[in-house]
């Protein structure tokens, strides 16, 4: 088996070699005479930064496999290359680096055709960046970029042997609400060991539809036992997310936020950009529609829903309320905020959107976010 594993591996290498000839083809025609290896390489990260990125997590990814089996007592199988060392191995580079290559294309050089060429490519290429780039940023939309602090516990709960498959899809659900390493590091496990097909192709269609490196698995060979081929029709409620959260055992319970963000959804954009200032300083916020989107839909609004958020808001260290013409006429929000102060009786911040507010919490703006916790980080120390 570790020989098939390695000579895969070779194979793949092989393949990648193959598709960046004629980038590289392309790329050459845009440079100078006497252009050096650096050069090179940086032309190739500005026109193809998507493919230069997969590089570098292909290395990350084949560097944790060869330490996991170090871990392990056995030999490193596969030794990848650093990126750079990688790039510069390339027999496609070995050649456009090589001095009869060169001087070949000095001979050729006409500096309008060079021109015309890098105009060309660039035009090309930023339109396809662009569109790439939009379908990532529309994909992590609803992502935080943030650890959270818990990852590391889901992990370990969804290896726990008494799983079922829907019990595994919600973790996995769970932990994609967060673009950060450890996300990523158990997708690329999950999409490598994992023996159901409909999860491991989950984990597969995350890392591509993220712009991740990753590599498609094929099913695993031998007799299918009925784990393998079980399918998860797991269909989030209020109700549902309800129960889970009575049982301290859930994984529903795992998760923690620093703010619970009270606004109104008409808001949606300004949310949005307050939640990524936040995660910007380290911080991990509550925001119903995004945090709890396989379980609380505006169709399904009933009693459950208010249960939940009661139980959100007593996980959360402050609330934070977006007060807007919006937020101040929404019944949702009067709720959140009085059960807030009377119940949780944790700091209540407030974010001033628009017009006037005569609730006597502390204002803050966005500038703020990074020092809401900083005298309990003190203390701490």
């Amino acid at each position: 088996m570790p020989g098939i594993t390695k000579r895969k591996y070779e194979a793949e290498t092989t393949r990648i070699a193959k598709s960046l000839t004629r980038p590289l083809n392309l790329i050459v025609e845009t440079l100078k005479p006497g252009y050096s290896s650096e050069e090179l390489l940086q032309a190739f990260k500005e026109y193809y930064p998507f493919e230069w990125e997969k590089i570098c997590e292909r290395y990350q990814v084949y560097s944790e496999k060869d330490m996991f089996l170090l871990r392990n007592g056995k030999k490193k199988r596969y030794n990848p290359l650093k990126p750079e060392v990688f790039f510069f191995r390339l027999p496609k580079v070995k050649h456009l680096l090589s001095d009869g290559f060169k001087e070949k294309h000095n001979l050729q050089y006409d500096e309008q055709q060079r021109l015309n060429y890098e105009e060309k490519l660039k035009n090309k290429r930023m339109v396809k960046i662009e569109k790439r780039s939009v379908a990532i940023r529309t994909n992590a939309k609803k992502m935080q970029q943030v650890d959270p602090g818990f990852i590391d516990a889901l992990v370990y709960a969804y290896h726990k042997k008494e799983n079922t498959t829907d019990d595994k899809m919600e973790i996995c659900k769970e932990i994609l609400k967060y673009d950060c390493d450890k996300t990523w590091e158990f997708f690329w496990k999950t999409n490598d060991s994992e023996r159901n097909d409909q999860i491991r192709n989950y984990a597969f269609r995350c890392l591509q539809k993220s712009g991740h490196y990753v590599k498609l698995r094929k099913r695993f060979k031998g007799k299918k036992k009925q784990y393998m081929t079980e399918r998860s029709a797991f269909q989030g409620t209020p109700e549902g997310l309800a129960i889970r959260l009575r049982d301290s055992h859930s994984v529903q319970n795992i998760k923690s936020f620093d703010l619970f963000i009270s606004h109104s959804y008409k808001d949606k954009e300004i949310v949005s950009d307050v939640v990524r200032k936040a995660n910007k300083h380290g911080l991990n916020c509550y925001v119903d529609w995004t945090a709890d989107n396989d379980f609380l839909k505006r169709s399904l609004v009933s009693d459950y829903t208010k249960e939940v958020l009661k139980a959100r808001m007593k996980q959360s260290k402050k609330l934070l309320f977006l007060s807007s013409v919006n937020s101040r006429e929404s019944e949702w929000v009067a709720f959140e905020l009085q059960y807030y102060q009377k119940d949780i009786q944790n700091e209540i911040l407030m974010i001033l959107i628009d017009g006037e507010d005569t609730h006597g919490f502390k204002r803050i703006d966005t500038e703020e976010l990074n020092g809401i916790f900083e005298e309990g980080r003190r203390n701490e120390g």
